[in-house]
């Protein structure tokens, strides 16, 4: 396997979603994030909207999950949900699998998703996380849902917790924990741009990239 992989963890407000973006367009590669959960809707001929409530979902969601997908889509039961098999686990197994055959195919980005930990034995796979000062990732959320410093902090808080406990439920490593990654930076230092041109120089050492 001579491809590579870039995975990205990233806090939220940080702009760990554009630095991705920055990088894949300078070394002419794609990117995904939640695209992957309509690639595997797809594949698995299950709702994208299923897919999607199980994505928020905390860990151990099931029975939430089960609840919010039979209200995005009325045909689905409680009975059915559970007799044919869909559960968390079922639903991150598939996720996982698109995710292992995008990184064995080709040179690529992946932005979230638990994709550190699905590809930790991927023998060209760098793992980075991305975080920010505070104020500045309140700042992003403030303008983003155009609402007041407490209710951003607030919200921005709620968010990661989920997305922290989604992540840690699945995987062996603590998301955030800099001992889980390759490489962790502060975006607030550099900025997006300079930040990405950073870890593309960091990339192409670490993965022996030429040519972009």
């Amino acid at each position: 396997m001579n491809n590579y992989v870039i995975t990205i963890g990233r806090e939220l407000g940080s702009g760990g979603k554009t630095i991705g973006k920055i990088m894949a367009e300078k070394f002419g590669i794609p990117i995904y994030d939640r695209s992957l959960i309509d690639m595997a809707a797809q594949e698995s001929g299950i709702s994208p909207e299923i897919l999607k409530q199980h994505d928020e979902a905390s860990s151990g969601g099931l029975k939430g999950m089960a609840l919010r997908a039979m209200a995005a889509v009325p045909f689905v039961t409680a009975d059915s949900f559970y007799s044919n098999s869909i559960s968390d686990e079922n639903l991150f197994n598939i996720q996982c699998r698109v995710i292992q055959e995008k990184a064995e195919k080709e040179n690529c980005i992946i932005v979230g998703r638990c994709a550190d930990y699905i590809l930790r034995h991927h023998p060209r796979h760098l793992s980075i996380f991305i975080r920010a000062n505070l104020e500045d990732r309140i700042k992003f959320f403030q303008d983003r849902e155009i609402i007041g410093r407490e209710e951003a902090e607030k919200r921005l808080r709620s968010i990661e917790k989920k997305r922290a406990a989604y992540h840690d439920f699945y995987c062996e490593s603590t998301w955030g924990d800099s001992r889980a990654y390759d490489i962790c930076v502060n975006s607030s230092i550099l900025g997006k741009e300079k930040t990405a041109d950073f870890l593309i120089q960091y990339a192409k050492e670490a993965l022996g990239i030429e040519g972009s």
